[in-house]
């Protein structure tokens, strides 16, 4: 069944500067971390995430070099939509750690879609709304600290 999309003016909250970090050991670089703001104005449930994908410098990293981040808790994509328990706050971001090799230094093109279920906004019996989180940015990798 169609659903409705909202794409609400919070999008510079999605992607902001200094949002890319390497991931560093003592070998050398082997990913990134990236942490992604919530563009709505409340918090959903980790559980609420219907699709994402992110595209790296017209890359896109492949689901399982994702691991998520969010109440001191790591888990991959597939696990998602069970995390019905982890509350993610608009004041908090969802860290995301790439482990893909590591990125050069510099700016990188960060290109993210995702797309959240509205658990307040229930449309018809198995209908809800839907949160667009999408959100493009040209970032810098900061060193790791």
């Amino acid at each position: 069944m169609p659903t409705s999309y909202m794409k609400l003016a919070y999008e510079d909250k999605v992607l902001r500067p200094g949002a890319l970090t390497e991931i560093r050991l003592e070998t050398g670089p082997v990913g990134f971390t990236l942490d992604v703001g919530l563009n709505y104005y409340r918090g959903l449930p980790l559980s609420a995430v219907e699709r994402f994908e992110l595209t790296v410098d017209g890359e896109r990293v492949p689901d399982h070099q994702l691991l998520f981040e969010l109440n001191d808790k790591l888990m991959p994509l597939s696990q998602l939509a069970l995390a019905f328990t982890e509350f993610w706050s608009v004041k908090k971001d969802l860290r995301v750690h790439v482990y893909q090799g590591g990125l050069q230094a510099g700016d990188h093109d960060v290109a993210l879609t995702m797309v959240l279920r509205c658990v307040y906004m229930q449309l018809a019996p198995g209908v809800w709304g839907q949160v667009d989180n999408s959100a493009s940015r040209t970032l810098t990798l900061s060193e790791a600290a």
